[in-house]
């Protein structure tokens, strides 16, 4: 092995949908419990827009406040600085391993419930392994409602150059 390149990273067999991670058994299943489905609206919201349900809403009912109170160009600032958030797909790859214990799941687990520590053990494993974040894309970008079209008009976005540059 190359000395400078290190342990090689392993990516998930999609056409399988089972691995091996740090010594467990995982598997993907499309069906989640309604605990599940909860926690996995939440970070929908993360996923798809670059910050926390809390955040989004309480920006949202800051910027109506502004415009109730005719303050309009700040609330215009307000808003644009949501949008940036929104628009940021940097900090998302935790989040996508974090919606993606969701619905992949160790031989054994319990999967009625939602468990941050369970999650987080699971997160371990995969780093431990060596598993690629763009391993849990395909699958979380196929989850979530409108993340895929999202995702593909920003990096167009950000990927064709504008006028004058």
């Amino acid at each position: 092995m190359d000395e400078n390149k290190g342990e090689k990273l392993k990516e998930i067999d999609l056409s399988d949908l089972e691995f091996k991670a740090n010594g467990n058994d995982y598997f993907v299943e499309p069906q989640v419990s309604a605990e599940r489905f909860a926690m996995m609206q939440e970070l929908e919201i993360e996923l798809g827009f670059g910050i926390r349900y809390k955040t989004l809403f309480d920006g949202l009912g800051e910027a109506y406040n502004l415009l109730n109170d005719g303050k309009n160009a700040d609330a215009a600032v307000h808003i644009h600085q949501l949008r940036e958030g929104i628009a940021g797909l940097e900090n998302r790859d935790y989040v996508i391993m974090q919606y993606c214990a969701c619905f992949i799941n160790r031989k054994g687990e319990d999967r009625r419930v939602w468990d941050e520590k369970i999650m987080s053990e699971k997160i371990e494993d995969w780093n431990a392994e060596g598993i690629t974040y763009q391993s849990f894309f395909p699958l979380a970008i196929n989850m979530v409602n409108g993340l895929k079209e999202n995702y593909l008009k920003y990096t167009q976005d950000t990927l064709t150059p504008k006028k004058g540059e």
